[in-house]
C-alpha cells in the first residue's frame, strides 16, 4: 500500500515552520547580528558578506512583506512538490 500525503496539511505545516524560521532569524538579527553573519560566512565560503550588511534596521512593513512572501513561497512550493509526489507514487 502506498502512503499518500495530505497535500494541504503538508504544505500548511511547512509554511508554519518556514514562518517560524523567518521570525527566529529576524529576532537573531536584532540581538546577535554578528552571529548571523558568521553563520552566513560558514555557508558561503568564498563570498564576502560584509559588503551587504544593512546600514539601517528593517522596518515593520518590510518584515511583514518578508513573512508573507516566505509563507506563500514555501506553501506553494511544498504543495506542488507533495502533489507531484502523490502522482508519481500512484504510478510507481
Amino acid at each position: 500500500m502506498i502512503n499518500l500525503l495530505n497535500v494541504q496539511a503538508f504544505a500548511n505545516s511547512f509554511a508554519v515552520v518556514g514562518l517560524g524560521v523567518y521570525v527566529v532569524c529576524r529576532v537573531l538579527s536584532l540581538i546577535a547580528p554578528e552571529l548571523l553573519f558568521n553563520i552566513g560566512r560558514s555557508w558561503f565560503h568564498t563570498i564576502n558578506l560584509d559588503a551587504v550588511k544593512a546600514v539601517a534596521p528593517m522596518d515593520f512593513g518590510t518584515f511583514i512583506l518578508g513573512a508573507v512572501s516566505t509563507v506563500v513561497l514555501v506553501w506553494v512550493s511544498v504543495y506542488v512538490a507533495a502533489t507531484l509526489y502523490n502522482n508519481w507514487a500512484k504510478k510507481g
